[in-house]
């Protein structure tokens, strides 16, 4: 068991390096095909690790930190922040662009990632559908209260008087009902056996984050995980019942076919990742709030039992958060050096000595947050561990 822990984690780690890697090989490859001097290309930072030089004439180096970034040096973009400008006018519009796109590569890759990665996923789970079959029901929740238990079968409303078709539809339709209906009574019809009977539940009234997709019954602790690191979707009331539906595969279902049925899915999935990465710029959330990559690989590790597809999304969730987090427009980050270049080419004027001020400053606060939330991991995995 511990050995099945140490090995996923080092896995975890792998695939965390490997979106970092995917980051900075954009940086590299679009810096090559646009004819750039490109000297070194490092995973992480710190002291050295591995290092070659290639016969196109870059240093390859693996470095000590390699889980919390890495870098490409190109000589034009270095000397831009080393070396102060022989004129104070702006570089022609044609070169200050050919930085933009080296720059933007990075995160546009982590971008390509994570949609690849979500389609995967939506095509997987495009085989299945959601049944009104309960797979499990929370314990002390209003479903259990209310005398639902695992097996039973939801096949309508009962004020309706009639049944409603037992499909994905129904199901969605029925979540979308109990949600919008906190602390409200909703007489179900429910199927036991071979007897139907009505059941009154009032769904408990939950303020705070959603998930629309879920087609894991056990993907609750996740979620929760993900709540705390990326903060809330939005801030409204919902009702919860406690029940997860049961998930079956869809016979015979061509490859063509779930594909197509893919896309829609791939693109809620994307909006979803897009809400939960970018509310934290929108509303303050606590420090105590923000992970880093400790905490990212603990979790994985700890709800390595939800699958390798509800894996898969999580990385797509991360990348794409690389790809966000990065195009901020905060001095040291690539959206930071976007900014200052397109400042440039808007004032016709080099703006060497603020950029060169605000990356010291940048750099320091980030050094001091990534220090503050390595602790504060460290931290919780301790704590946790002891548990």
């Amino acid at each position: 068991m511990f050995g099945e822990k140490i090995l996923f984690m080092l896995s975890a780690l792998i695939g965390l390096g490997i979106l970092i890697l995917v980051h900075e090989w954009g940086h590299f490859w679009v810096a090559r095909k646009l004819k750039f001097n490109v000297q070194e290309f490092s995973v992480g930072f710190g002291p050295k690790l591995l290092g070659w030089q290639g016969r196109d004439g870059i240093t390859y180096h693996l470095r000590l930190l390699a889980f919390f970034g890495g870098f490409v040096r190109i000589k034009e973009i270095e000397d831009d922040l080393l070396q102060q400008p022989e004129s104070p006018h702006a570089r022609p519009a044609g070169e200050i662009f050919r930085r933009i796109a080296v720059i933007s590569a990075g995160p546009a890759a982590n971008f390509l990632v994570a949609v690849i990665l979500i389609f995967v996923y939506s095509a997987w789970w495009a085989g299945f559908r959601t049944t009104t079959e309960i797979a499990s029901v929370s314990e002390g929740s209003p479903a259990e209260k209310s005398g639902l238990r695992p097996g039973d079968q939801i096949v309508g409303f009962a004020h309706l008087r009639q049944h409603l078709p037992y499909s994905p539809v129904f199901a969605r339709e029925l979540r979308c009902y109990i949600a919008n209906n906190p602390g409200k009574p909703i007489r179900l019809l429910v199927r036991r056996d071979f007897y139907e009977f009505p059941v009154i539940v009032v769904p408990n009234r939950k303020e705070g984050f959603r998930i629309v997709h879920t087609p894991h019954p056990e993907a609750r602790g996740i979620q929760r995980w993900l709540q705390r690191v990326f903060g809330r979707l939005e801030k409204e009331e919902f009702g919860l019942i406690g029940i997860a539906f049961k998930t079956e595969p869809i016979p015979a279902m061509p490859w063509h076919a779930r594909l197509k049925e893919a896309l829609p899915l791939t693109w809620d999935n994307l909006v979803e990742m897009w809400k939960q990465v970018t509310l934290p710029f929108t509303q303050p959330i606590l420090l105590r709030e923000v992970s880093g990559p400790i905490r990212i690989v603990y979790e994985v590790v700890a709800h390595r039992w939800l699958g390798i597809m509800e894996q898969i999304r999580v990385f797509a969730l991360i990348s794409f958060a690389l790809a966000f987090i990065n195009l901020f427009p905060f001095p040291v980050l690539d959206g930071g050096r976007i900014l200052f270049l397109f400042i440039e080419f808007v004032s016709r004027r080099r703006i060497y000595n603020l950029e060169v001020k605000a990356n010291y400053v940048g750099l320091a606060l980030l050094v001091a947050l990534l220090l503050f939330v390595t602790l504060k991991d460290l931290h919780f995995v301790l704590v946790r561990g002891q548990q």
